[in-house]
């Protein structure tokens, strides 16, 4: 009997282990595609009804954000998302973490230690970046776990 609950915790955490993976990996390939200016790739991973907060608290809908991509209006050339933390409610899945954002816009962008928020719905069995926002924070011991104070 305990083996049984023995291998059942251990298939739970590989389980488990899986799933935390898979969300990870969506926002990887998200940020690689902001990094690479993949537009294709971007329009496969954003959701229809996909929403940009930049870290200069300009909005943009998937349609304007693809295209200021595709222009070089917005080029990232840094953007390291760490310290991930995602909870799930549903299908809908909520990752926040931080990291360096380097890059240039237009309005112009604040580089530096960032806040990420991601949200990641189901969309038709395929997960896709709902929304993505930045928010310049300041630089603490706090912050390397992911408590950082807005700047």
């Amino acid at each position: 009997m305990k083996f049984l609950i023995a291998a059942a915790c251990c298939a739970l955490a590989l389980f488990a282990g899986e799933a935390a993976q898979a969300r990870p990996d969506l926002v990887e390939l998200y940020a690689e595609a902001v990094r690479t200016a993949d537009a294709a790739e971007l329009e496969r991973l954003l959701a229809p009804n996909y929403w940009h907060i930049g870290a200069n608290g300009h909005i943009q809908d998937k349609e304007h954000f693809i295209a200021a991509i595709k222009a070089g209006k917005m080029v990232i050339k840094t953007l390291h998302i760490r310290n991930v933390r995602a909870s799930m409610v549903g299908k809908t899945i909520v990752v926040t973490g931080n990291g360096i954002m380097q890059g240039t816009s237009e309005p112009p962008l604040p580089e530096g230690l960032m806040r990420y928020t991601l949200v990641l719905g189901d969309n038709g069995g395929k997960q896709q970046v709902v929304l993505f926002q930045a928010t310049p924070v300041v630089p603490s011991a706090d912050c390397k776990d992911g408590n950082c104070a807005l700047r």
